[in-house]
């Protein structure tokens, strides 16, 4: 294994430290499960992300033009799909099809702007470039 850059070993333990806190956290102290539960899961999430970006990078630089002008498109389109589908649930609404509450609708935005923008990251990426 080659030697890991020292910003990938902190995130990884910070994600370790955060992870254990919350196995603590749920384990010994008794409150509401949605605060263990939150700090397992950043945890876990700042610990695999971390590990998929130091196996999946390699030698290749971590921004350069290129990346940075396909991550810009790629939020741009997401942006954009996005706003439409603000319009779709809000005609979903006003014609009565579906009664939302603020959080399934934040919710909703929320997962649909991050996995979008990925997905176009991804396809421009895989394209070569955004022309």
């Amino acid at each position: 294994m080659r030697n890991m850059e020292k910003r990938y070993v902190y995130k990884l333990a910070l994600g370790v430290i955060v992870l254990l806190a919350g196995i603590v956290s749920a384990t010994f102290y008794e409150h509401d499960a949605s605060f263990s539960s939150f700090l397992i899961s950043m945890g876990l999430v700042l610990f695999i992300v971390t590990a998929l970006r130091f196996f999946r990078q390699g030698d290749l630089p971590d921004r350069d033009e290129r990346t940075k002008k396909l991550a810009a498109y790629g939020i741009t389109y997401s942006w954009l799909l996005t706003l439409i589908l603000i319009s779709v649930l809000y005609l979903a609404n006003f014609f009565k099809m579906v009664d939302f509450t603020a959080e399934s609708v934040l919710g909703i935005l929320l997962f649909f702007m991050t996995i979008s923008a990925n997905i176009f990251r991804w396809y421009f990426t895989r394209k070569g470039d955004v022309e």
